[in-house]
């Protein structure tokens, strides 16, 4: 898993590539954590246009941030989700939880 982090304004920006899988944890949570606490940080966008592979390790560590998130007034959305992965996240109904932007800027918001 490679990750890259960007702060623009009120928005934090979590970019993973290659792999997001249970061996990911550790650095995914070292990531996060600062950012739930930071009262500036009002959005959290993960970006995951450039994933190859996704397990259900990695969706319960997503549906973690969400929870964690809302518990800090902080709104979750996906960005940049490939096809293969809106599928398995549709499958799950994670689709319910999350706002899911498409790359063709489709917006999937079935959260309610």
């Amino acid at each position: 898993m490679t990750i890259q982090t960007q702060i623009q304004g009120d928005t934090f920006r979590i970019t993973i590539r290659d792999r997001f899988d249970s061996s990911s944890y550790q650095e995914f949570k070292s990531i996060i954590e600062p950012i739930l606490a930071n009262k500036s940080i009002q959005t959290i966008s993960v970006d995951i246009s450039s994933l190859d592979y996704m397990d259900s390790a990695a969706l319960g560590m997503l549906m973690l941030l969400d929870e964690k998130a809302a518990a800090s007034r902080k709104v979750v959305s996906l960005i940049s989700v490939p096809g293969r992965v809106a599928d398995i996240l549709k499958t799950a109904n994670a689709d319910k939880l999350f706002s899911i932007n498409l790359p063709n800027g489709i917006k999937l918001d079935l959260r309610k």
